[in-house]
C-alpha cells in the first residue's frame, strides 16, 4: 500500500487533544486494509518523527437516523501513535509558527552565550596579540 494512502486524517477530539499535549500521543483515522507496521512507516515518513509504538482499533458501522431516513455511519479504523519524547507533530499552523519562534529565540540565546564564552584557543590567541601589541608600544 502507498504510504500516502495509509493515513486519512487526524482525529481531533477532546480526549485526543489531552493525550497529544501531555503524553505525545496522536490519533489518526487510517485505511481499513493497513496494519501497525504500515501505519508506523507512514507516520515516520510523512511527519519525519520517531514512532515508539502503535495501537489500532476497528469500529464497525453504526446505525444512524436523520429524520425519517435510516442508514449507517461508516466503519472506521483508528490508529493511536505514541511518539518518542524528542519527536513532535504540528497539526495546526499556529503550533508550527510558535515552534519556529521558540527555536529562533533559542538559537539567538546560544549565539549570545557563545560570543561571551571563549574557548581556550581563542584566549591564548588573544593573549599573544596583547603581548605583541605591548612589545611594539614599548619599542616606540
Amino acid at each position: 500500500m502507498n504510504v500516502n494512502e495509509v493515513i486519512k486524517y487526524p482525529i481531533l477530539t477532546e480526549k485526543s487533544e489531552i493525550s497529544r499535549s501531555t503524553n505525545n500521543v496522536y490519533t489518526f483515522a487510517v485505511d481499513r486494509r493497513c496494519n501497525k507496521i504500515e501505519v508506523k512507516k507512514a507516520v515516520e515518513y510523512i511527519f519525519d518523527v520517531k514512532v515508539e509504538k502503535v495501537n489500532i482499533m476497528n469500529y464497525d458501522k453504526k446505525p444512524a437516523k436523520l429524520g425519517r431516513y435510516q442508514g449507517f455511519k461508516n466503519a472506521v479504523k483508528k490508529a493511536v501513535v505514541y511518539l518518542t519524547q524528542d519527536s513532535k507533530i504540528f497539526l495546526f499552523a499556529e503550533e508550527a509558527e510558535a515552534a519556529k519562534k521558540e527555536s529562533h529565540k533559542e538559537k539567538e540565546a546560544e549565539k549570545e552565550v557563545k560570543s561571551v564564552e571563549l574557548t581556550e584557543a581563542e584566549k591564548k590567541a588573544a593573549e599573544k596579540i596583547a603581548k605583541k601589541a605591548s612589545t611594539k608600544k614599548s619599542e616606540k
